[in-house]
């Protein structure tokens, strides 16, 4: 089972965030596109331009659905956990990319089920997941977006704003809760930071 961890701002303030890497996964995830017909990917993570303009130079069709922030949003409004998946109401096999970051790690187990089963059902057949999570010795610290810049490097931007639960699972763990999925490769980084490529069968 999954363990929680509450984000304490004040905290958090005193913590350094991860050092920036380059991302092994990153780039394998995006060289699947180029296999792709009209690549359409979905980015779950909270809204980056700088993103936005990486994606934009090899695909046409780039959602973003901050689920960081609607989540938080749930929580301080005391709203039933499933109204959560309402913003994920796209039609079956609408994506050929789904980008988790570290969204995983803000889900308790009965949530993550739930965002994976949505997974399997909004990605077309042998398409991708890229999921990112931290390792158990990361501190409680800010949610962070992953800003991608060139050459598949990744800086960390603090979104201040949000403030939600860390929920840490060792790699079996996660690759028993992506069951649905192939574990295509996964990496740890020095800073942390643990990469899983996932595909949909």
């Amino acid at each position: 089972m999954s363990t929680a961890t509450t984000t304490n701002e004040n905290q958090a303030e005193n913590l350094s965030h991860p050092a920036d890497y380059t991302s092994e996964m990153l780039q394998l995830y995006s060289e699947n596109f180029n296999l792709r017909e009209d690549p359409q990917l979905l980015d779950v993570g909270p809204v980056c331009e700088d993103n936005i303009r990486f994606f934009a130079k090899q695909l046409r069709r780039h959602y973003v659905c901050d689920m960081f922030n609607r989540l938080h949003r749930n929580r301080q409004n005391q709203l039933p956990s499933e109204t959560l998946w309402n913003h994920l109401d796209y039609p079956y096999g609408s994506f050929h990319g789904i980008h988790l970051w570290d969204f995983i790690d803000r889900l308790d187990d009965k949530a993550a089920r739930r965002m994976i089963e949505r997974c399997h059902f909004m990605l077309k057949p042998q398409s991708m997941i890229l999921a990112i999570t931290f390792d158990e010795h990361s501190p409680p610290s800010f949610i962070y977006s992953f800003v991608i810049r060139e050459n598949f490097r990744i800086t960390f931007r603090p979104q201040h704003h949000l403030e939600l639960p860390r929920y840490y699972r060792s790699n079996r763990e996660l690759t028993s809760l992506m069951g649905r999925f192939r574990l295509v490769k996964s990496f740890l980084y020095r800073n942390g930071v643990r990469e899983f490529l996932f595909q949909r069968g």
